[in-house]
């Protein structure tokens, strides 16, 4: 049986049924997407088009759009994603049943119907699951997974490594693992708030910043969701759950004032308004939108959860009770829905947007210090206390009170986790190079966001250089950080140095970046860049100088150095020319990708720009990367050749296309013209000198440096 979904079904175009449709489709993955009339299905896809549900409008070519059941012959994974009622899903297993293959796999989207009374109605040797995908399917990483066996093995490979997402193993219980929780944590948020005489915007801002909670809190969460869906969902919890369960001390399926807001219209973010109306609104006892007030709270100062839950104010005593309201609930479910705690974070992580899930900042604020806010402590809670944490040298508390080993994901590494495995045989205070058994050795900065300073850039180069007598093969550039593949120059440097009118300095910079970048491209070893998160200006360079890179398809990849008083100058010019003309693009195609200033949205973008080549893997799952440009490196060390120097040809003449130029842009990109301008043909190495010799009088430039200046302090254009 494969792992790797080539043909898919989706049954179902309501909003979150298309979305899982441009998910699969944006994976590769040829789809059927049925509703009943086939015209429902067609406009689904463009609504999905158009809201950007698909990671490259193309992809759209990859759905199939119909109501003939007909059409999931050949599904190897058929989704259900209807309305939630048991018979009519029922009714639907047993119509498709005679067109599916004997291994398609048949799965439910639902948030509420346990898989034991949906199995009732699928054929008795149909492979089945449960896989609720969060909406909007593009965006969010969580799908709960209900499964066992050979279906549970297959799925799992499916959603992580094809579809990008994590496969979260849940129990068949009401509400699974996130809903059971987040509902449970805005339930109590809501009402301890309107118990207390809270304010809407004092519980969002001091239930906040401090704990990594999502900014828009409880009530704009609640807004963003629609207030029509209180009822309907916290409702349905409800029933599905004991008697005895503590979501019942929060009762907001049945919360009157919100039945008010919903009785005038007022359903949040789809309606006219909710608990808050725009930004400058927020709606009062009487149902009337007034003022919204910036809080005066003590609690609001707290930079950490421990100040924050010890602070004596109505901020902070909201946030302790809502906090010890929280964790209790989660240690009295998790023996009933998980095997360990992680999988609860997870869950509050992917789920909801926490930074840290509820046991991680419990180990941060302290289990003994949580224990004794309590009459009577959770068992959970007291057993943490035993252990010296939730979360002890690498193991995970189990449900049942025990330290256990977390386990791993397949496929999956970090830096961190590899460095018991390798040696380190570069350890600069900026830049680390870890060295593994098959030769692959790992260059990680360590740097915020990875950028570049000048020794690490130097550090680099010897390293390189150096390559054969350290034992290096191949090597693979990349890191645990998710946000950035790297920042690109220490800007702050770069401005300072410009200001002052420091030539010597400038230059050293610049020819730094710009020597590493040439190093990496005609190393004698296969170089791969782990490209995720954003790779602007400096960064795009460093993963444009790789022979090759393997990058998550959410990466940003451009130049925004005119904003910044600059152009690329770390080899940027020559290698994003030498890979849009590879790909039939123009020499001012290539000048006005720079002059423009906006980066590529995504890595499916930045590869129909010509910036990537159509060898450059691009992956869904950011997990993945790491470990996949290490396998890449080292097939690539057996026979490796270092490449020959290319020749570019000189354009004629290049167009300024940018509207409303400044005088200072025009600097930089006159500068820029003059550089991509000539006869005949020029080497790699000719047009990277001329590129730093053009670039330093270019940033000394009084009003550019104004530019660098103002964005290394302020992270915003100056429009000079």
């Amino acid at each position: 049986m494969t792992t790797h979904i080539t043909k898919a079904g989706v049954i179902g175009a309501g909003s979150m049924g298309s979305g899982i449709a441009a998910l699969l489709a944006s994976a590769g993955i040829q789809v059927v997407l049925l509703d009943m009339n086939e015209d429902g299905a067609c406009k689904a896809v463009e609504l999905q088009r158009k809201r950007k549900g698909f990671y490259h409008p193309d992809f759209a070519d990859n759905v199939t759009a119909g109501s003939d059941f007909s059409l999931l012959e050949g599904c190897e994974w058929v989704i259900e994603a209807i309305f939630e009622d048991l018979e009519a899903k029922h009714n639907l297993y047993r119509d498709i049943e005679p067109h599916l293959g004997a291994d398609t796999i048949l799965s439910s989207n639902t948030s509420t119907l346990p898989l034991e009374r949906l199995r009732e109605g699928v054929a008795a040797e149909r492979p089945f699951a449960i896989t609720h995908f969060f909406n909007p399917p593009k965006v969010m990483r969580l799908v709960e997974l209900i499964a066992s066996g050979e279906t549970e093995r297959r799925l799992r490979a499916t959603i992580e490594q094809q579809l990008g997402k994590v496969a979260l193993e849940c129990r068949d219980t009401p509400g699974f693992i996130a809903n059971r929780l987040g509902c449970y944590w805005m339930a109590a948020g809501a009402g301890i708030a309107m118990r207390d005489g809270i304010s809407y915007e004092l519980a969002d801002a001091s239930f906040g910043r401090a704990l990594g909670i999502p900014r828009t809190g409880v009530f704009g969460l609640l807004d963003y969701i629609g207030l029509q869906l209180v009822k309907p969902i916290w409702g349905s919890l409800e029933d599905a759950l004991p008697a005895d369960d503590l979501l019942f001390r929060w009762p907001l399926g049945s919360n009157e004032f919100i039945a008010g807001l919903v009785e005038r219209g007022l359903t949040g973010r789809t309606g006219e308004g909710g608990f808050y109306k725009g930004r400058d609104q927020v709606i009062n006892e009487d149902y009337e939108y007034v003022q919204r007030t910036q809080p005066d709270d003590e609690a609001l100062a707290a930079r950490d959860p421990r100040t924050l839950l010890e602070t004596d104010s109505p901020g902070g005593r909201y946030a302790k009770e809502l906090f010890l309201e929280t964790l209790e609930y989660c240690c009295v479910v998790a023996p009933e829905i998980a095997d360990h705690v992680g999988l609860l974070d997870e869950g509050l992580k992917l789920g909801f947007g926490w930074k840290k899930g509820i046991f991680e900042l419990a180990d941060v604020v302290g289990v003994k210090w949580l224990a004794q806010q309590y009459e009577t402590a959770p068992a959970l809670l007291e057993s943490a206390v035993k252990a010296g944490g939730f979360y002890v040298d690498g193991k995970v508390l189990g449900s049942s009170g025990v330290l256990t080993q977390l386990p791993a994901r397949e496929g999956v590494v970090s830096v961190a986790g590899l460095e018991a495995k390798g040696r380190k045989v570069v350890d600069e205070e900026t830049i680390q190079v870890l060295l593994l058994d098959n030769g692959v050795a790992i260059a990680s900065l360590k740097t915020p966001l990875n950028s570049l300073p000048v020794p690490a850039l130097k550090a680099l180069t010897q390293a390189v250089n150096d390559a054969e007598s350290l034992g290096i093969r191949s090597l693979v550039i990349g890191s645990d950080e998710t946000r950035a593949f790297s920042a690109g120059a220490h800007l702050d440097s770069l401005a300072s140095a410009a200001e002052s009118g420091d030539e010597a300095a400038v230059r050293e910079m610049i020819e730094s970046g710009s020597i590493l970048m040439r190093t990496l491209r005609f190393a004698p070893i296969p170089v791969v860049g782990a490209v995720k998160g954003v790779a602007l200006g400096g960064g795009a360079e460093l993963a444009l100088a790789c022979d090759a890179r393997v990058i998550h398809a959410d990466t940003q990849l451009g130049f925004p150095e005119r904003l910044v008083g600059l152009y690329p100058a770390w080899t940027g010019t020559v290698s994003s020319l030498e890979n849009m003309l590879a790909a039939g693009k123009t020499h001012q195609e290539a000048f006005d990708f720079i002059a423009q200033a906006v980066p590529a949205p995504n890595a499916f973008y930045a590869r129909e720009a010509g910036l990537l080549r159509p060898s450059d893997e691009i992956l869904l799952s950011v997990d993945h990367v790491l470990s996949r440009a290490i396998d890449l490196a080292a097939e690539l060390a057996e026979g490796y050749e270092a490449p020959q120097e290319p020749r570019l040809p000189l354009a004629q003449d290049l167009e300024i296309n940018l509207e409303d130029a400044s005088s200072t842009d025009l600097v930089i990109l006159e500068a820029l013209r003059a550089h991509y301008t000539g006869d005949g043909e020029v080497s790699h190495t000719e047009l990277a000198e001329s590129e730093v010799d053009k670039a330093v009088p270019v940033i000394l430039n009084g009003p550019n440096a104004e530019r660098a200046r103002h964005y290394a302090d302020h992270r915003k254009p100056l429009k000079n």
